[in-house]
């Protein structure tokens, strides 16, 4: 073999050398992008439903008006009623209502939710301006032409009375939608956490360590009062009165709650409130319940094909029964 030959081959592995090398250097990011990254820290801490301190009073004293934050222009309107864990979970209604959904109005208070048990608090005035906004909300219900349902979510842990007691308590508040045949949709809690997901997060950030702040449901998930309140609204008004969106499987699935996504997204802001970007992502999730439900949005329209093909399938159908008909004649 002439000198030439063996240069030209050395050359050729070479070459070959250099494309899998670079093959193997542009495959690098691609491989690192597709590994689950922790979303911010810091952002998560701070991610509270933008927009919504417009219409979220209770944490001064004196702040009993009635304030509202509306979202989208189409669709069934809904109604979201309830304290700081309603206004947590607003964010996916909100994205729905931005894609021509639904139509939304959101009704929040710091802890005061949406039944007639008194709040058990250390400041009075706290349990008593609860009462003033609950009276508002009341009139301001009664005063709706065009609701379509009315979505609730509260943390009882602030109820004062015994669990026994929060079906009822519930359904009292509940009478002034039902009694109007507009339907109650409640949703499940999300688990209450002894500390913050972030801090835990912060000690254990690598993805093999976020199993470390992890808890099983039965430890962090409390008493769920949307299943008596449910089932006393049900027996009362009816199976179509009242519905109840179980969010466990997806907060815990397997009965394990997770305080960040596969993917690295931050679940929750401080111990037991959901970061507004999470619940944001939970926007299709909901639709697909809401969906199920049956009273939130109509029926899909035939278009004017299937129509067509449908009166042409009778029409043909009626010919061939009399041309039968005549035939045995």
């Amino acid at each position: 073999m002439s000198v030439r030959a063996i240069s030209r081959g050395i050359g050729l592995v070479g070459v070959a050398l250099l494309v899998l090398a670079t093959t193997a250097l542009a495959g690098t990011p691609s491989a690192v992008a597709d590994e689950p990254q922790l979303s911010s820290i810091t952002a998560a801490e701070m991610d509270v439903a933008p927009g919504t301190p417009a219409c979220f009073p209770g944490a001064n004293p004196g702040e009993t008006e009635l304030l509202t934050c509306e979202y989208g222009d189409g669709g069934p309107r809904l109604l979201l009623v309830g304290d700081s864990h309603m206004r947590a979970l607003s964010p996916a209604f909100r994205r729905l209502a931005e894609e021509g959904k639904i139509r939304v109005t959101l009704l929040t208070r710091s802890r005061c939710g949406w039944t007639t048990r008194k709040l058990e608090h250390d400041l009075p005035w706290v349990a008593d301006e609860c009462e003033t906004w609950r009276a508002q909300v009341q009139r301001y219900i009664r005063d709706q032409k065009d609701l379509r349902a009315v979505v609730t979510n509260h943390r009882a842990k602030w109820m004062e009375g015994k669990e026994s007691q929060r079906g009822p308590d519930t359904v009292k508040a509940w009478r002034v939608a039902l009694d109007r045949k507009i339907p109650v949709i409640a949703v499940s809690g999300a688990p209450h956490w002894p500390s913050t997901p972030p801090d835990c997060l912060r000690k254990n950030p690598t993805p093999e360590q976020w199993k470390d702040c992890t808890a099983p449901a039965r430890e962090v998930m409390s008493f769920d009062w949307t299943v008596p309140a449910v089932v006393l609204a049900r027996r009362t008004y009816g199976p179509n009165a009242a519905f109840r969106l179980d969010m466990s499987d997806v907060y815990c699935p397997g009965g394990v709650c997770r305080t960040v996504t596969p993917k690295g997204q931050i679940m929750y802001r401080d111990e037991q409130h959901l970061g507004a970007t999470y619940a944001r992502s939970l926007a299709p999730e909901f639709e697909k319940r809401l969906r199920a439900t049956g009273v939130v949005f109509d029926p899909p329209r035939e278009s004017g094909a299937a129509i067509l093909a449908h009166l042409i399938g009778v029409l043909s159908a009626i010919v061939v029964r009399s041309a039968v008909a005549i035939a045995v004649v």
